[in-house]
């Protein structure tokens, strides 16, 4: 992960006032603490981390994880050679795995596919639409097509992208073989179990938007202000959307003049998914170390900010907010969740 040059000064203010607030409150053990909700060291304080055993680690169903599906046989036969294999970095596929699945990309001298290997009892309401039947889809630049395998307490989906004048019928043959050979070696995996209830899930976002000021943090009223879902237009999108292994709250807030190009606010949690902390660390691109509130976290030269707080794994975001830094609204996110520490997760 690259150090931030100079000319990223956003994201340097932001760490720097992150340092700044900890030595103006009780320095930690390690000397460092999270912003207040205003930027000032007094305004918001800091929750306190509660001491966590390590993260439990999930089983894969796989041997070996992706190294070991990409060598599973019968794959050469079908695909040629693997040229490289890549394990996730959205948050909501790192669910996937905390549940005792797997998900892995493939790049091949035939074909560019995703593989999701996905529990049986993950396979519920859209996530089981998805996963039904094969298909092909058709865009401006590919085609997209798909076919599951249900076997071994899992079903094994591949998706792969076409030229879009393919043969989908021979495209569909050819993913339906690459996930009958990845089927053969799926086993019995094991999910992280959860160490603490920290937070309910699925999130509440009525009251989150309440508590963190929504409104106030995207410069309108509620008037203008929506809970919206991203669009779903690939199978990725859809399983994302559909999956229980992760909680989201999306906001948007809507031009209310001419030239206002409108805002944005959203929480991605994984529960129990700190065990894949230093994998999406080392993943997220154009980003500097930070501490907020206490807990290690990302943040990225837009201002988006990924977090572990030993249990589990936060994405905030945000797009033209009114005067404050997603930084800042971190330790507001934290304490609704620590506040939710009596619920029972779903």
């Amino acid at each position: 992960m690259r150090t931030m040059r100079v000319r990223s000064g956003a994201v340097l203010l932001v760490v720097a006032a992150l340092l700044l607030s900890g030595c103006a409150a009780e320095a930690s053990a390690d000397g460092s603490a999270g912003p207040s909700a205003s930027g000032s060291a007094t305004a918001t304080p800091s929750p306190t981390p509660s001491a966590t055993p390590a993260p439990r680690q999930p089983t894969s169903p796989v041997a070996g994880g992706c190294d070991g599906l990409a060598a599973a046989p019968g794959v050469t036969d079908v695909v040629g050679q693997v040229q490289r294999v890549t394990e996730p970095r959205d948050l909501w596929r790192v669910g996937i795995e905390t549940a005792g699945g797997l998900t892995c990309s493939l790049l091949t001298t035939r074909l560019a596919a995703d593989a999701y290997v996905i529990p049986d009892a993950l396979v519920v309401g859209e996530v089981a639409k998805v996963t039904a039947a094969p298909g092909c889809d058709t865009g401006a630049r590919a085609m997209e097509c798909w076919a599951p395998v249900a076997a071994n307490g899992h079903v094994t989906l591949v998706v792969g992208s076409f030229s879009p004048g393919a043969d989908s019928e021979a495209s569909i043959a050819l993913v339906g073989e690459l996930a009958g050979a990845f089927s053969g070696v799926v086993t019995d995996g094991a999910a992280v179990r959860s160490q603490k209830a920290t937070w309910e899930h699925p999130l509440d976002c009525t009251a989150m938007a309440e508590i963190i000021g929504l409104t106030s943090i995207l410069g309108s009223d509620a008037a203008h202000t929506s809970l919206v879902r991203p669009p779903a237009r690939t199978v990725e999108a859809r399983l994302a959307e559909a999956s229980t292994t992760s909680s989201r709250c999306d906001w948007e807030r809507t031009p209310t003049q001419k030239g206002d190009l409108g805002s944005s606010y959203s929480i991605i949690a994984v529960p129990d998914g700190a065990w894949a902390w230093k994998q999406v660390a080392s993943g997220v691109p154009d980003s500097v170390d930070a501490t907020v509130g206490g807990h290690p976290a990302r943040v990225t030269s837009t201002g988006d900010v990924y977090l572990s707080d030993g249990v589990n794994l936060l994405h905030l975001t945000g797009r033209r907010l009114a005067g404050v830094s997603v930084v800042d609204t971190s330790l507001g996110v934290l304490s609704v969740l620590s506040a939710g520490s009596g619920h029972t997760r779903g």
